[in-house]
């Protein structure tokens, strides 16, 4: 089965090493596996809630990675030793250990794992509304929890930065990606900002810096977008605020890009006349 670039792009995202990595909404798993492959976590846990994907995708989990220890991958073991160390043990750490879970997402059992224990907790494809939703009830059942989450909504994505916001999440990174006519944002957030964090604009920062000169085109495609989706919304239901506030972020790339073209331009006749200069000598 073919992997999209958007679930690529988030697997780009996750770098170092989490003890449980939770791909949320999970569908056919085809992220988690990819996480399985190279080992990103020493947990990764497939979370839906409809019976028969996950039936399916236990069963194709059980043929292409195989469980190390009987009964560990079929669901949380309560009777496993917490003091257990997977990476002192060879024969338990040689491969990441997987759980299927047939579950809401608002109700992920972080309680059975310890509270040290690094944690993300992916969801994408979903709406923004419910993806909000969804992480407001994670935090509210884990309130002391240190959490990463990567979030990748289908829409809504002003409702969605606006909210994450509220809730005191602090941003680590951002992507704008575009994939079949579709544009998505794939934020990596968490909930104590680091000291070198930022926090999270309604509008997009770190995915607008250090734009060159090709991908110009494709962001104004997509402020462009937005901006006129907002516009073509009836009288009593337009938000002027989220209007104005993309409408600016689309001036100021535009103008921060035509400076960076005048800046090249005069570097280039810099070393135009500096060359004829020493030519002339």
């Amino acid at each position: 089965m073919k992997i999209s670039q958007r679930l690529q792009r988030i697997n780009s995202m996750i770098s170092g090493h989490y003890d449980h990595i939770w791909d949320c909404c999970c569908d056919h798993g085809l992220l988690g596996m990819l996480l399985l492959e190279r080992s990103a976590a020493r947990h990764v846990h497939f979370v839906d809630c409809v019976p028969s994907l996950m039936q399916a995708l236990e069963l194709r989990l059980q043929r292409f990675f195989p469980a190390d220890i009987s009964g560990l991958n079929s669901h949380l073991d309560p009777n496993l030793d917490p003091h257990l160390n997977l990476d002192m043990d060879p024969n338990l750490s040689r491969h990441t250990q997987w759980q299927v879970h047939c579950l809401d997402v608002a109700a992920l059992p972080l309680e059975q794992t310890s509270d040290k224990d690094k944690q993300l907790i992916i969801i994408a494809g979903v709406g923004g509304e419910l993806l909000v939703d969804l992480v407001k009830a994670i935090l509210a059942l884990h309130p002391q929890r240190y959490l990463e989450f990567i979030l990748c909504p289908v829409h809504h994505n002003y409702y969605v930065r606006q909210s994450l916001t509220a809730l005191g999440l602090g941003l680590k990174s951002e992507h704008l990606l575009e994939e079949n006519q579709r544009f998505y944002e794939i934020l990596h957030v968490s909930t104590i900002a680091a000291p070198n964090g930022r926090p999270i604009s309604a509008t997009g920062s770190l995915m607008w810096q250090m734009l060159d000169e090709a991908s110009l085109p494709r962001v104004q495609r997509y402020l462009s977008q937005v901006i006129g989706h907002y516009q073509r919304m009836p009288t009593h239901k337009q938000t002027p605020a989220i209007i104005d506030a993309y409408q600016q972020q689309l001036a100021q790339l535009l103008s921060e890009h035509s400076k960076f073209e005048c800046s090249l331009a005069f570097f280039s006749l810099d070393i135009t006349m500096g060359t004829k200069d020493e030519q002339l000598r």
